[in-house]
């Protein structure tokens, strides 16, 4: 004997709502990872910790990663003009261009040219060592 299932399948609104409640419940424990994994740091609640000591600034990533895509590979031009005229210029120099757009002598760069005083290196704040790594990475391609 045969029996007629009562039984339905599930609606497209229902699969939809599985799936929204996967993909966030995912996402909020990604994030919940993510923001512990970086306040704890592998020390319990409130501990201070030691710093570890900062790698060495590499003026060759920093110019690939903020300057290139410009100023090309080796610093040969293309958006933005070659650099090989910056190799004589003074760190003071060189660090005012890089930070606040303004060459040798007062001359404003072009406003295409970043202000990473104010944009900073990769989101965050230009340092005086992250710009005398980048003049002197400038320098060696010459």
């Amino acid at each position: 004997m045969s029996e007629i299932s009562n039984e339905r399948g599930f609606s497209g609104r229902e699969i939809t709502a599985a799936v929204v409640f996967v993909v966030l419940a995912g996402v909020i424990a990604f994030t919940s990872f993510n923001t512990g994994m970086g306040m704890s740091g592998g020390a319990g609640a409130g501990e201070m910790t030691a710093s570890v000591a900062s790698a060495p600034v590499n003026g060759q990533s920093l110019y690939a990663s903020n300057c290139v895509g410009c100023h090309g590979a080796n610093a040969v031009g293309g958006i933005g003009p070659a650099l090989g005229v910056t190799a004589a210029w003074t760190p003071a120099e060189f660090a005012a261009a890089v930070l606040h757009g303004q060459a040798p002598g007062g001359r404003a760069l072009a406003p295409v040219m970043p202000r990473f005083a104010e944009s900073g290196f990769g989101g965050e704040t230009a340092t005086d060592e992250q710009v005398e790594a980048i003049h002197m990475y400038v320098k060696s391609l010459q």
